[in-house]
């Protein structure tokens, strides 16, 4: 199963000094399937980086793991094909490995969460860019491992967790890096305040800001 398709080197799972190496053993395990342009790889890398420090042990063997993030894209109909594909082979490993919940971020979750919760059933979360930072919580409460938190009452009321696309930036130099240990990629603003026919970035990733300092 793939594990990127911007780039075949992305597949390898890199973690960065500020993370360390391993994660405890019991954790519960999470892959990422990310697809698409730089700027989701390193929206992946944030919520790989986030997941880690709150217990998850992050594998590239997504047969190993318990929970399944499909980072999608949703620039042009290749890739919303593309993404759709990933869901349903994720969703396979519900069959033939330990995957337990498939989790839907990214670009066609932030676009069509409806549509996608309707037509894809094999989608346990969908969660958009303004819920990134509750997604560690929205895991385990998914795979019941949150006291007092019934996971199928959850799933319920909780499927379906989005927001608003125009989000504020976060600080990003803490993260899972997905890229070569050789090579990152430095975000310096988000968003598009054209209305082109042609694209679909404003209705996605919301309006145009520039990153501060700050949030490096």
């Amino acid at each position: 199963m793939r594990s990127s398709s911007s780039q075949q080197s992305e597949s390898e799972l890199v973690v960065s000094q500020q993370l360390g190496s391993t994660a405890p053993s019991l954790s519960p395990k999470l892959s990422m399937v990310s697809l698409g342009c730089p700027k989701n790889t390193v929206d992946g890398e944030v919520m790989l980086g986030d997941l880690y420090r709150q217990g998850f042990d992050i594998t590239d063997e997504h047969e190993e793991a318990d929970a399944i993030v499909v980072n999608t894209c949703a620039f042009v109909e290749d890739a919303k094909m593309e993404s759709i594909e990933a869901i349903v082979e994720a969703a396979q490993l519900k069959q033939t490995g330990k995957a337990k919940k498939i989790v839907v971020t990214g670009c066609l979750a932030q676009r069509y969460s409806e549509e996608l919760a309707d037509q894809l059933p094999e989608a346990d979360l969908v969660v958009g860019f303004e819920q990134y930072t509750g997604l560690p919580a929205a895991i385990r409460s998914s795979l019941g491992l949150n006291a007092g938190v019934d996971a199928t009452e959850y799933a319920q009321r909780s499927r379906v967790q989005v927001g608003t696309a125009t989000v504020p930036f976060r600080p990003e130099f803490d993260r899972f890096r997905l890229t070569p240990s050789h090579t990152a990629y430095l975000r310096v603003a988000e968003g598009c305040d054209h209305a082109c026919t042609f694209c679909a970035i404003p209705g996605f990733r919301g309006r145009f800001r520039s990153k501060g300092y700050s949030t490096s």
